[in-house]
């Protein structure tokens, strides 16, 4: 989606993100496997979108929620154990959420740890452009933690790796669900996605982060408790994210 692509482009500061983000979007290779997750996990097994649109959308969001977390003084572990500076530790995460489900390309089951196997060369393909071979072999370290844990199979140390996973759950929308809807494919979790409108990063009131979900009706519950917010406390910041449900006409639901 082109617009999910300038904003991708608008939200990258600095030199070494914008070259990736580009980098990412142009990329042969990468779309190759992405659309054939799309393939297995719409067209042969009926669920959400898994391709390039998805790992747009959540690169975009874990950026989102970077930026307001830095201005509150988190700091990522890429900066905390002197590895990098703050940009590498937002390269690492867009590269993490960008391909998280590359595996999905070969199976569904097992995806995360298949995904890795995939990821690695393309992984040092690209931070080639970026590192010299020690600072690669690191940065590498984070992005590849973030796609072996983010379905939560694994915990998550790093908070590169433990943002990718919420970042992943966010892509809860309506848009998701459009094409299996669309060929006939439905379940809760289509009907619960469609009705969600949109998902929305501020800064929090209580905590530092406040995601807003805007639903059209309580359907888009389900995908809110289920998705998200298992997400968010396996991630472990359920300290500094408070999630409220937004349904039209209804007062909102607080549920950290």
């Amino acid at each position: 989606m082109k617009e999910i692509e300038e904003e991708l482009r608008k939200i990258a500061k600095g030199p070494k993100l914008k070259k990736l983000v580009n980098l990412l979007i142009k990329d042969k290779e990468i779309d190759a496997f992405l659309e054939q997750a799309n393939n297995l996990s719409i067209l042969r097994l009926g669920y959400n979108d898994h391709g390039k649109t998805h790992a747009e959308i959540s690169a975009l969001n874990a950026l989102k929620i970077f930026e307001i977390l830095s201005k509150k003084g988190i700091k990522p572990n890429i900066v905390s154990e002197k590895v990098g500076n703050e940009e590498d530790s937002k390269l690492a995460i867009v590269l993490g959420a960008y391909l998280h489900d590359i595996g999905c390309s070969v199976c569904r089951e097992g995806h995360d740890v298949v995904g890795t196997v995939i990821a690695y060369p393309i992984i040092q393909r690209i931070l080639k452009k970026f590192y010299n071979q020690e600072k690669l072999d690191k940065i590498s370290c984070f992005v590849l933690e973030s796609i072996i844990c983010h379905m939560g199979y694994q915990d998550a140390t790093s908070f590169e790796a433990r943002l990718v996973e919420v970042a992943d759950s966010t892509d809860v929308t309506k848009w998701r669900a459009r094409i299996p809807f669309s060929i006939g494919k439905a379940d809760i979790h289509k009907f619960s996605a469609l009705a969600i409108e949109e998902v929305n990063f501020k800064e929090g009131e209580k905590k530092p982060l406040r995601i807003e979900v805007v639903m059209e009706n309580p359907a888009g519950i389900f995908q809110t408790e289920e998705t998200m917010l298992k997400r968010i406390r396996h991630a472990r910041f359920e300290d500094i994210i408070e999630v409220v449900a937004k349904i039209k006409g209804e007062e909102e639901i607080r549920y950290l």
